[in-house]
Formats: structure tokens, sequence, C-alpha cells
């Protein structure tokens, strides 16, 4: 087995001591100011011939985007599901529409977390973007299923600690672009954060 990247490392961590525990198949995908993730087959890194298996942040799903993403591509999960991303809709969501919300007092320096604090409240635009972001990640998510077929997908960084709310609505558009098959990887929360990693590292050594 050859040494991953950190999302790698990291879905190794969870996959032995973290929300994967249990497991020997798993997909996991990071939600932080960019989108990582890493598969687990077997118990074992899948890094691919040429390093890009578990790219999961830049699979392209948006054709309508016209903005590049950090890896020059055009569309991708990262634009949209990263904290980073969270924001951007928001602000194009405030910019395109006068409906009222929480998220006007932030103005262009809204975060993801000032989007999933006013959706849990119930702020209407807030849940207009979250919509948006579940459908993208579900269909994601929906796509590395077809390909991989885990027995879970392990959602972790910063945006993960949104917790079940973020899942359920992850979930929602997944089973809609799964609809083959009611038997699937189910979703999960990664449970290490930071020290995902370093068990990750740790269980190479192992």
């Amino acid at each position: 087995m050859r040494s991953g990247n950190d999302a790698n490392v990291a879905a190794l961590g969870e996959m032995w001591q973290g929300g994967g525990k249990g497991y020997s198949d798993l997909v996991m995908i990071t939600l932080g100011t960019g989108v990582g993730g890493g598969v687990i087959l077997d118990q074992k890194i899948v890094s691919g011939k040429h390093g890009l298996a578990g790219e999961i942040g830049h699979i392209h799903v948006r054709d309508e985007e016209r903005e590049h993403c950090n890896c020059g591509g055009v569309g991708c999960v990262e634009q949209i599901g990263s904290a980073t991303g969270i924001a951007r809709e928001a602000r194009r969501k405030m910019e395109a529409s006068g409906k009222p919300s929480a998220l006007r007092e932030f103005g262009d320096a809204v975060s993801a977390k000032n989007v999933l604090d006013a959706a849990k409240e119930g702020d209407e635009l807030a849940l207009e973007v979250m919509e948006v972001v579940g459908h993208y990640l579900g269909l994601a998510l929906s796509m590395a299923v077809m390909i991989v077929d885990p027995e879970i997908f392990v959602i972790g960084g910063g945006v993960s600690k949104a917790g079940q709310f973020l899942i359920d609505v992850i979930q929602k558009y997944y089973d809609r672009f799964t609809a083959i098959s009611p038997h699937k990887a189910k979703l999960g929360l990664a449970t290490l954060g930071n020290d995902a990693g370093i068990y990750g590292a740790a269980r190479l050594i192992l």
C-alpha cells in the first residue's frame, strides 16, 4: 500500500477508529475550504494509477457554471459544496433575489457557518442555498456509488459540523439519484476531526 494524500490517510483513520469503524469499504468526502475525498476498499487506500481516485471535489456536476475552479476546470463539486462554495452560493442568491434574510447582515463576508446556522433556523434564502448544495453533493455521491459501491460515505471537514442537518439535505438528493437500488452506501459523519490523519498514518504503519 503506498502512502496516500491527506484525504486518503484521513479516510483510513476514519475507517479504523472513526465514523467508518466496522466497515472495510468506505469513501470519505471532506467539506472544508475545498472538497477532498478518499477511497478505502478492503481496508486499503485506493489512489489509482495517476493519483486521481477519490478526487470527488473535481467531478464536474454543473454545466451552467462559468467561473473556473482552482483545478482549472469549471462546474466542479468543490465550487458548490466546500465552505468557500457555500458562501459563494449565498452571495449569488442574495444578489439574485430581494428576499429578506438573516444572511444580509453579513453581506459579502457571509460564511458557510452563517448559511448553515440560518438554514437550521428556517431562513428561506439560506435553505435555498443548502438545497443547491445538497443537490450537487447528492449527485456526486450517486456517481461515486455507481463506480465504487462502498458500504458507507463518511462526511467530514468543517462543513460537516452542521451534523445531521447536512446529512439530511444530501440524503434527499442522493436517494433521488440512486433510484436503481435501495441497497447502497449509507451516509455518516466523520468523528475524528483533525486527528483523522494522525490515526490514518498510525494505521498505515501498523
